[in-house]
């Protein structure tokens, strides 16, 4: 399996500046990473029950990528990283594997992009979708979103109600996976979820990764700036 330039170690994110991790999973490279063997036994199920080939290949390379990502940070060979499913559904790092309390990371993926983000801080979500049209916008929104995120919803013009349901919804998700809850969180009224506060209170950022996508990392801190790592065959895999 390549390996990482920084394979010796990257130094963790500073406080407040979580590191984003962006990748193209179209990228010939990225599929050549693919690697059963540095997966837990959970994941190799879960992989072998995928019917269709390149998707169970797309699996298990962004499996492979996660832990060569974390390996960087903890300097350890990628199946030397120990992950596990937190109640919830957030993956996490086993207790040993830790850089201490404070370090901890969060993954999506939708589309072409996989993307990974570090922080050293208690607790950190992240989330990625692929701007599409969203047919029931309104509607969902009337149920699921907070009384001020429908009042805002309420001011943009249809041709543009889809893009801010996903960013508001991609916010929301990054939040759940903060507080490692799911959505369940999401429950129509301010609370948890609360994006507008979040946003406010500095520990939300909402961006665009690429074009055509949305993405959010919510971390239990306030956030200075999100430091973007976007790494390319030649400059990080060997």
């Amino acid at each position: 399996m390549a390996k990482p330039s920084g394979a010796s170690g990257r130094r963790p994110p500073d406080p407040g500046r979580p590191h984003v991790w962006v990748l193209d999973t179209t990228e010939a490279w990225f599929e050549r990473l693919a690697d059963a063997e540095v997966m837990s036994e959970q994941e190799r199920v879960r992989a072998a029950a995928l019917g269709e080939e390149k998707t169970r290949r797309r699996l298990v390379a962004r499996r492979s990528v996660l832990r060569l990502i974390l390996g960087e940070y903890l300097s350890r060979a990628p199946g030397d990283v120990g992950i596990v499913t937190a109640p919830g559904g957030k993956p996490v790092l086993l207790p040993a594997d830790m850089l201490g309390p404070t370090f901890a990371f969060s993954v999506a993926h939708s589309g072409d992009l996989f993307c990974v983000a570090v922080g050293t801080v208690s607790s950190v979500g992240l989330d990625v979708e692929r701007l599409r049209a969203v047919p029931r916008a309104r509607s969902i929104a009337s149920r699921w979103f907070a009384a001020s995120e429908n009042a805002r919803l309420s001011g943009f013009a249809d041709e543009d109600v889809d893009v801010e349901f996903m960013r508001v919804w991609t916010a929301k998700e990054a939040l759940a996976k903060r507080h490692g809850a799911g959505l369940r969180l999401m429950s129509g009224r301010e609370g948890e979820l609360d994006v507008q506060g979040e946003e406010r209170e500095g520990r939300l950022r909402v961006f665009s990764p690429a074009t055509g996508y949305a993405a959010a990392v919510a971390s239990a801190e306030v956030i200075d700036q999100l430091d973007f790592v976007r790494p390319e065959e030649g400059s990080w895999i060997i």
